[in-house]
């Protein structure tokens, strides 16, 4: 990993004499360059100046120049905010503020962070990567949100505002070329139509492909392509002068293959690949290769469809204002995978279907009565999420587990090794078998000469994991502004909510492995000392990770059957602040939040209370996949001030967070473990600063300080809880997150030349520089290979147009400097290697935009 210290101080120190106000006095005294910042993130349009609350506000514009083409992108001007994508683009996608997000690796978790485009919630971050249209801006709202928002979140918002139709006739067209070995093209295009004086639609649609930057050594292939296209329309209709209905159609489809892999470090499992591939299997470590090996027939195939519609009718009643948005969307995923993530055939997933319907319906009244600017509004959501998982067994299974064992249990009295599957025959006297059981060699006990397990055949594994969870959310809230006087306001936030989530899961497996495996279990209770038999024993064991490699938790056909579940919850959640101006330029305001994400199932086979060992089913409990609701008491203090003439804004903002119950979804090597942790604690500070010093040239830049920290020991896995502090299935207090680096710094530059009576000229560069941070949580590796080292993105555009954009031509480059990091990091199932998700190279390219 290449070091940027250099870059981070260059960055601080630019961001600190930005925030002293070093900007050149002569620019302060050119006031008319001033222009405010309107937001929507209380429910009524404010200048960002003068709303007390958190919020980053990107313009469209800005998100254009910067190359943004989904919401993850967005993270690279907006410094609170980290959104990336691990296993998969549909749902393996996280969105954090200040550390805080819930994995998205299963369905059954909502997120943290709620994505609303036009006012609607989608379901899963997943369900908001398709290309962003037009757009008017972009709002982080960072902290609790509940009182503004119809669905409630508990560490942030995400609000995407697209560009409506408007009553003037236009058109426009955009190509994007790359010119580096990705090959991006891409196209987007719509037209404006006024039909009659009230009555205008818009029509928006844009495709792009671009190949891979990981290959396949086996077969060449590209992996981690994009190849996606979204079409939209738009009509606005003002009924009244005084009510307007906008009424959006959208829908969207990908094919494309992800999410691929490079190896980082190799592990003893390693040993047993190269031997059933003769040495050929693994490819060597260079990590800026970007190349793995798959399994030949096994792909990394996702695909997704969605489409949905939405109208909000906005309607001035004379005493207040009434807003209604009303919306239905569909979205549907199906992906493949080769789960072992190397060239053997371990395990695979085969067709992975996930699928999410919401009906949503908002109700919002806002007025003013006096010194006070009140809200009120109800929201009820309907969500049905339908999934049903395929983990396959592949062909080189048997073998691999066999390999894996003699490699762990050879000895000079067992030089070959011992094994679980029996490859030689019978063991006619108890003591020749060249290669003898392993509950042989583990016990000693000649009663298990011939105890093998029985292999599983290719296909075993998930035949058809389906699960529904239907959830029905309620809620009432209210968020007042009230004007104690003309300096002093005092806010005041309540929200009801109420959710029930009702589970069925109809699950079907089949492992000869694991069958077998129990018959030794209930065969050896009363040969081995102490409760149970010998697979309790070595479960408990330094041979642990042996006996999930004969019965992994995913595949254990014991939770077989139908199970039903259902939850009910019913919260308080809300916000108190004050916010005092010292002027027309500055304002100070502090508060307090109660954020709320309910609880509900995790909808994984491995989420029950599963082991090896395991013989009696009645063990199990829907409840086992319960977890509970997640609670945030947020502390904020800021100040929000305007300098140099109105040129300059610098907002400085502390917070402290307290998370109770936090929602832990964490993949330990096997599989995803669900946990919540009663405490965790997020906090910092956060510096923005936005100049416009002239008319030619804006600035803009951010520094945030986040310390993100359990501050609670929960282990994970009872069975590895002896090792103490260095169990890797636990999490301990003081640890920080994942994804959570202590120090971020972003920042750009955009400066528009004119050039004679008709041409102007653009020149932009942004920047995203992080320090340190883990990819891991679960199994991380000991030393620490697989956390980032501090690294910094630039993007830049330079282009040529006319004055009043009718046309442009822009070259573009991301990630200029071909910087490397880790998107994630962890250890395939059944394997002690370590593999990371590489970030997307340098790329290169041309535009060219008209519009009339």
């Amino acid at each position: 990993m290449s070091k940027k210290s250099n870059w981070g101080r260059i960055l601080l120190t630019g961001a600190s004499l930005a925030a002293m106000g070093a900007i050149t006095p002569a620019f302060a005294q050119d006031e008319d360059v001033s222009e405010e910042i309107v937001v929507t993130a209380t429910g009524r349009a404010a200048a960002i100046q003068d709303v007390p609350i958190a919020v980053t506000a990107v313009s469209g514009e800005a998100l254009q120049n910067s190359g943004a083409q989904d919401l993850r992108d967005v993270t690279q001007v907006a410094p609170s905010l980290e959104m990336g994508t691990g296993q998969s683009n549909s749902s393996g996608t996280t969105a954090r503020i200040r550390g805080i997000g819930t994995g998205s690796d299963n369905p059954g978790f909502e997120a943290a962070v709620g994505i609303f485009i036009d006012g609607v919630y989608r379901a899963r971050a997943g369900a908001a990567l398709a290309d962003l249209p037009e757009l008017e801006r972009v709002e982080v709202l960072r902290g609790p949100q509940g009182t503004l928002y119809g669905r409630n979140t508990s560490a942030g918002a995400i609000s995407v505002i697209t560009a409506g139709p408007d009553f003037s006739p236009g058109m426009w067209l955009e190509g994007t070329f790359g010119f580096d070995d990705l090959e991006e093209s891409g196209a987007r295009a719509g037209v404006n139509v006024p039909l009659t004086d009230s009555l205008a639609v818009r029509l928006d649609g844009s495709i792009r492909a671009r190949d891979g930057y990981i290959t396949d050594l086996i077969s060449g292939d590209d992996i981690n392509t994009r190849d996606r296209s979204t079409l939209r329309a738009q009509a606005v209709w003002d009924i009244s002068p005084d009510a307007t209905l906008r009424v959006i159609v959208d829908g969207a489809q990908s094919d494309e293959v992800c999410c691929g892999i490079t190896p980082l470090l190799y592990g003893s499992t390693n040993t047993a690949v190269g031997l059933i591939t003769g040495g050929a299997g693994s490819p060597p470590i260079d990590l800026d290769a970007r190349a793995m090996t798959v399994t030949p027939g096994r792909s990394y195939g996702e695909e997704t469809e969605e489409w949905g519609i939405s109208g909000q009718l906005d309607w001035d009643l004379g005493f207040a204002n009434f807003t209604s948005i009303t919306a239905y969307r569909d979205w549907d995923a199906v992906r493949d995978q080769d789960v072992d993530f190397n060239v053997i055939d371990i395990a695979y997933r085969d067709g992975l279907e996930v699928g999410f319907e919401n009906f949503t319906q908002e109700f919002r009244l806002q007025g003013e009565t006096g010194r006070v600017n009140w809200l009120v509004g109800a929201f009820y959501a309907d969500e049905t999420l339908d999934t049903t998982d395929t983990i396959r067994i592949g062909a080189n299974s048997n073998l691999f587990a066999n390999l894996v064992t003699r490699g762990a249990s050879t000895t000079l009295a067992t030089p070959n090794g011992c094994e679980l599957y029996d490859s030689t025959g019978a063991d006619t006297d108890g003591v020749t078998d060249p290669i003898p059981s392993f509950f042989l060699c583990a016990t000693g006990n000649p009663a298990f000469a011939n105890v093998y397990l029985t292999g599983n055949t290719t296909g075993q594994g998930q035949q058809s994991d389906h699960w529904i969870v239907d959830t029905q959310s309620i809620a009432l809230f209210t968020h007042n502004e009230i004007s104690l006087s003309d300096a002093l306001t005092l806010t005041v936030g309540l929200r009801y909510s109420s959710e029930t989530k009702d589970l069925t899961g109809d699950l079907l497996s089949t492992s000869n492995s694991c069958l077998s495996l129990q018959g030794v279990e209930a065969f050896t209770d009363g040969l081995v000392p102490g409760p149970g038999g010998i697979v309790t024993v070595l479960q408990g064991s330094a041979a642990s990770a042996l006996m999930n490699i004969a019965c992994n938790p995913a595949v254990n056909p014991i939770a077989n059957g139908d199970w039903e579940g259902d939850s009910e919850e019913e919260e308080l959640s809300g916000t108190i602040s004050l916010a005092y101006n010292l002027n027309d330029d500055v304002m100070v305001y502090g508060g307090y939040s109660r954020g709320y994400k309910a609880g509900g199932f995790n909808v994984d086979r491995s989420g029950f209370a599963i082991t090896p060992a395991l013989i009696d089913p009645s063990l199990l409990s829907v409840d086992q996949l319960a977890f509970a609701p997640e609670f945030t008491d947020a502390y904020e203090i800021g100040i929000k001030s305007t300098i140099l003439g109105g040129t300059t804004t610098v907002n400085l903002t502390g917070f402290y967070q307290e998370i109770h119950d936090y929602q832990l979804n964490a993949f330990n090597g096997f599989n995803f473990i669900t946990r919540n942790i009663p405490e965790a604690i997020s906090q910092g500070a956060e510096l923005e600063v936005s100049a416009r010093p002239t008319d030619n040239l804006t600035l803009t830049g951010g520094v945030v300080y986040t310390d993100a920290f359990y501050d609670s020991e929960v282990r994970f896995n009872p069975l590895t809880a002896a090792l103490g502090d260095a169990d890797p299935n636990a999490v301990f207090s003081g640890q920080p997150f994942a994804f959570a680096p202590e120090l971020t710094v972003t920042a750009a530059a955009t400066y528009v030349q004119p050039i004679g009576d008709n041409l102007q000229a653009l020149f932009y560069i942004d920047t995203r520089w992080n320090d340190g941070y883990r990819t891991q949580t679960l199994s991380r590796e000991p030393n620490g290979a697989t956390d980032n080292g501090e690294f910094a993105i630039f993007n830049g555009r330079v282009g040529i147009g006319s004055q009043d954009e009718r046309w442009s031509v822009e070259l573009w480059g991301r990630n200029l400097f071909d910087e490397s990091y880790f998107v994630g990091a962890f250890s395939p199932p059944l394997q002690n290697d370590y593999v990371v998700y590489p970030n997307e190279p340098a790329t290169y390219g041309l535009t060219i935009r008209a519009r009339y």
